[in-house]
């Protein structure tokens, strides 16, 4: 059997209940703070299998090449996490734009953040009027740190990101992305990790999720 078949997931159910599982397949850009933050959720029935750079292949190209590895049913979902942060400019940009092309040919979503997905995570904390000029993610981080008292990557703190924030984050993210231009490649920040998370949100039903999380289906 494949490393990447369905059974090798890491799934806490058992192989008779993985038809009537929901599955994520996330692949970042990052090593550290996606994977932890979507590891705080815990939704019945969906599963949330996120893929981190780990050898230091973040370039959009090979970022698109890892869920493209899984196996995976026509109501599974693959997802890209991207960051603008040094990769849609200069030399870099044409591969960038290749890749969000390409990802669209082969069914991969993908929720970009400008500059960083730490934006996504200060949008729990602070309004989206007040993040404009955070040209960096250097930026991004310091704002954190400053509402946080501390910022490790490597570290997040699940106190940090309760559920109720969450949807605050979702709020403001969609809003903020509602006026932003320039289509997949956006002209100012913004954060379209909301749209990864009303995807989730949809593959189960409102009794299924944490009463906080309700409010973002529909």
């Amino acid at each position: 059997m494949s490393l990447f078949e369905r059974k090798a997931r890491p799934l806490t159910r058992d192989v008779a209940s993985l038809r009537d599982d929901r599955l994520f397949i996330v692949a970042c850009d990052d090593t550290f703070a996606p994977k932890q933050y979507f590891d705080f959720f815990r939704i019945t029935r969906v599963k949330i299998h996120v893929v981190p750079t780990t050898d230091g292949t973040s370039a959009a190209a090979h970022v698109l090449d890892r869920p493209l590895q899984f196996d995976h049913e026509p109501d599974d979902e693959l997802w890209m996490l991207l960051d603008t942060d040094h990769c849609a400019q200069g030399t870099h940009l044409q591969g960038f734009v290749t890749a969000l092309r390409d990802a669209k040919q082969k069914g991969v979503n993908v929720a970009l953040s400008k500059p960083c997905f730490e934006l996504w995570l200060l949008f729990h904390h602070q309004h989206e009027s007040s993040v404009g000029e955070l040209s960096t993610a250097a930026d991004v981080e310091v704002q954190l740190r400053a509402h946080l008292g501390a910022y490790n990557k490597t570290r997040l703190n699940a106190a940090h990101y309760p559920l109720e924030s969450v949807v605050e984050a979702h709020t403001r993210a969609s809003r903020l992305d509602a006026a932003v231009v320039g289509g997949d490649i956006p002209a100012a920040n913004t954060s379209r990790v909301y749209r990864l998370l009303e995807a989730i949100v949809q593959k189960a039903l409102p009794s299924q999720l944490p009463p906080p999380l309700r409010d973002i289906h529909r």
